[in-house]
């Protein structure tokens, strides 16, 4: 009788590791996810774009162990994990300049370390190719250096040490910048210097920073600013396609009778001979909406904001409104 228990015990156990073998052995489908290809820096000679971007993302359906896409999709799903694959150029024969494209994508995200590392198989891609990508070579220039605000408008009266870098640029590029952007930063270099990297931006939201830093000192401001209240008049900024054909209705009208700011007496002079000191854009997408709220933008004169000469004391006010269609009667003649 104990034989055949134990029998019956060994049957019933080597099942079960059949099922749990037969299990993890099958597929589970992880479709649609999104995996983001970032173009290589590992040459610093090379500046590649894909699309004309430094990173794009792709759609891929993917498939694998189930143990280990369940795994992978918990990861996923919790932000602990995500797909970004390095597309380097020279490893796809791209080495020189010209513009290439890359027939299957598909391939490429199969043979990439990230999807081979988690064992995963690459059922579709898409789009399926990579229809440009650009490879220009970097020349070494040495290139003068000149300080901006956050508003990238160059400050004047900077003095940086040195005062030139050389870096690996594109062909056209004609300086480098550093930039002073935060009060903080400003008030240290103001009463001193500050040291900051210099970088060339090569396209928009593609950047690159030399390896070292120079020192930037900016001009002490010695002019005498004060508290001023001026009296405020409100204009707007209608965009081509309304002006004439819409009015503002007030549902809250912005309280700019007076204004309080901090400035220069030439100026506040200057800002009160401003054709109106705040304005109200009015966009395109106002139409139609049964309320709309906007800050009322202070329309301090640029030269003045650029040398931290005028600021606003306090918040800036809201205007709540909705537009209505001008009358063909009271529309001017075209």
């Amino acid at each position: 009788m104990f034989a055949k228990i134990k029998k019956a015990v060994l049957v019933i156990f080597i099942t079960c590791l059949i099922w749990v073998w037969a299990d993890l052995s099958l597929d589970e489908n992880l479709n649609n996810q999104t995996i983001t290809i970032t173009a290589s820096k590992a040459n610093p000679k090379l500046w590649i774009t894909l699309e004309g971007k430094p990173e794009i993302q792709i759609k891929a359906d993917l498939s694998g162990p189930v143990a280990k896409v369940r795994e992978l999709s918990k990861k996923i799903e919790g932000g602990k994990e995500k797909f970004e694959v390095m597309f380097d150029a020279e490893q796809q024969n791209m080495n020189t300049a010209g513009e290439y494209t890359l027939p299957d994508m598909r391939k490429f995200v199969a043979e990439s370390k990230k999807i081979q590392e988690y064992g995963l198989t690459v059922r579709a891609a898409r789009p399926d190719k990579l229809q440009r990508i650009k490879v220009v070579e970097l020349k070494e220039k040495t290139l003068p250096i000149k300080c901006v605000d956050e508003t990238d408008s160059e400050i004047a009266g900077a003095h940086i040490t040195p005062d030139v870098i050389t870096m690996l640029v594109p062909e056209q590029v004609t300086d480098a910048e550093v930039k002073i952007a935060t009060p903080a930063e400003k008030k240290q270099a103001r009463g001193g210097t500050i040291d900051k990297k210099p970088y060339v931006e090569f396209a928009v939201g593609e950047i690159r920073y030399a390896d070292t830093a120079v020192k930037v000192e900016l001009p002490i401001t010695q002019e005498d600013m004060k508290q001023y209240t001026i009296s405020g008049t409100l204009g707007f900024i209608f965009s081509a396609n309304l002006a004439g054909e819409y009015k503002v209705e007030f549902i809250k009208r912005p309280e700019i009778g007076s204004i309080t700011i901090i400035a220069t007496e030439e100026a506040k002079t200057a800002y009160e001979e401003r054709g109106f000191e705040t304005l109200l854009e009015i966009q395109d997408d106002d139409v139609g909406k049964p309320e709309v709220t906007r800050q009322v933008t202070y329309n301090f004169p640029i030269q003045y904001v650029r040398e931290e000469k005028i600021r606003l004391k306090g918040d800036p006010v809201e205007a709540k409104f909705r537009l209505v269609p001008v009358a063909d009667g009271n529309r001017p003649p075209e």
